[in-house]
């Protein structure tokens, strides 16, 4: 059981909460300037997600910010989620590091294909790029691997995997969140297997 003295997380009211926009402008430029690896972002963003929250955690819980649910904290070893709306979001803390090793491997195993891929057309490859941009995003936001801050952090892999191939997401906000509706609608519909309508809109966010 969560310790009844570990506290949820929310940081929306923050006093420091303007700092997430900055951090996130700065990774974005640090993306575009390959002083971040795309890869490196997509697989394992934690270093990513110390940067952004760790002025907004709990004060005493530091590791809050950087670290998955299920790690050897004391109160992240059983912090559990949720998501009011749909209960097939928040995986239990006890198979977080199973499940992000297994999309981590995944990703690392389709970008080393499109990286060494020569003979598809650019639409095609473009194709498969936001298919894989909506994958993963849509798959983080499930398992929503940290106490907080996973849909920026989701936001950010989108940015990730696009921008490896020049393709920058301009119209694809991490913060704030997308325009709402669709934006959620478009997750669960992708969730119950409407893959279509998330990748269209990608598409659309390619525009400056």
């Amino acid at each position: 059981m969560h310790p009844l003295d570990c506290p949820n997380w929310e940081y929306e009211n923050h006093p420091q909460r303007a700092v997430v926009r900055l951090r996130i402008a700065e990774i974005i430029s640090d993306l575009a300037s390959r002083r971040i690896d795309t890869l490196a972002l997509a697989t394992d963003a934690r270093p990513q997600h110390l940067r952004v929250f760790r002025e907004l955690v709990p004060l005493g819980f530091d590791y809050y910010a950087g670290h998955y649910r299920g790690e050897a904290f004391r109160c992240l070893r059983y912090y559990s989620v949720g998501v009011q709306g749909d209960d097939r979001v928040g995986a239990p803390p006890g198979a977080v590091g199973f499940l992000m090793s297994e999309l981590s491997s995944a990703i690392r195993s389709n970008v080393m294909a499109l990286d060494d891929n020569v003979f598809l057309s650019e639409k095609d490859k473009l194709r498969y790029i936001v298919m894989l941009a909506c994958h993963v995003f849509v798959q983080l936001l499930t398992i929503h691997p940290y106490a907080n801050g996973n849909g920026h952090i989701g936001r950010l892999a989108v940015w990730s995997i696009m921008g490896r191939y020049g393709y920058w997401p301009y119209r694809w906000p991490v913060d704030p969140r997308p325009p709402n509706p669709p934006y959620v609608q478009l997750i669960m519909r992708y969730r119950s297997g409407e893959h279509e309508p998330l990748e269209m809109y990608m598409l659309q966010m390619l525009t400056a």
